[in-house]
């Protein structure tokens, strides 16, 4: 048989062409991962550095146990948080003849509030309500909220001007509110000239029967 030379060459060759392409995508491959990527952050949010007024509010808090069958709420009560609403029953003591700015002292003693200072000496400054002598009705309050009965104490002239920051009572004349009485008050009539007292009528003011 005739040996050829150049047979196992050309075997060799065709043997290796295809590991030198595997070997070359290989390199390209590696080229290929080892890239390196970018990496795009993501958009930071801008934040408002302008200070956020928060606004202080009961949170939630679970009942507490209280002996064995009580649970008790450890919320605040109503008049806790709006003082204007506790509820009082008081009366103002009648040994110097009170006027209505002592009542109010009187009824605001406990509450947390003060009453503003008297200013103005005019119909609309709040002295005249103030030097007014306490009526009768008024020397007892009560059960009644601090609220009502400043209102009450003030009557329908008035309105009641609540300060929180301070925590004062301060008072502001109603505008439109006439200055005369009603057109009708009820008085007790006398008769004749013993003295006589007749029932209660309502008489016209100026006026007789």
């Amino acid at each position: 048989m005739f040996f050829s030379p150049i047979r196992p060459l050309a075997t060799a060759v065709k043997l290796a062409l295809p590991l030198t392409l595997i070997a070359l995508s290989g390199c390209a491959s590696l080229t290929t991962s080892s890239a390196p990527t970018e990496v795009i952050p993501p958009p930071v949010s801008k934040v408002s550095r302008s200070p956020q007024v928060q606004w202080l509010q009961p949170e939630r808090s679970p009942v507490q146990r209280e002996g064995r069958y009580t649970l008790a709420s450890t919320l605040p009560r109503t008049e806790q948080l709006d003082l204007l609403s506790q509820v009082i029953d008081i009366r103002v003591p009648d040994t110097a003849n009170p006027t209505v700015q002592e009542a109010m002292r009187y009824v605001l003693r406990h509450s947390g509030y003060r009453l503003c200072p008297a200013t103005g000496t005019g119909n609309g400054g709040v002295q005249v309500l103030y030097a007014h002598p306490l009526p009768a009705a008024h020397y007892r309050l009560g059960p009644i909220t601090v609220r009502n009965a400043l209102l009450t104490l003030a009557g329908p002239a008035w309105h009641v001007k609540v300060d929180e920051k301070a925590r004062s009572i301060c008072f502001v004349a109603r505008d439109g509110v006439t200055d005369q009485l009603p057109t009708t008050v009820v008085v007790d009539a006398v008769t004749g000239t013993t003295g006589a007292v007749s029932s209660p009528a309502a008489l016209p003011l100026g006026g007789g029967r």
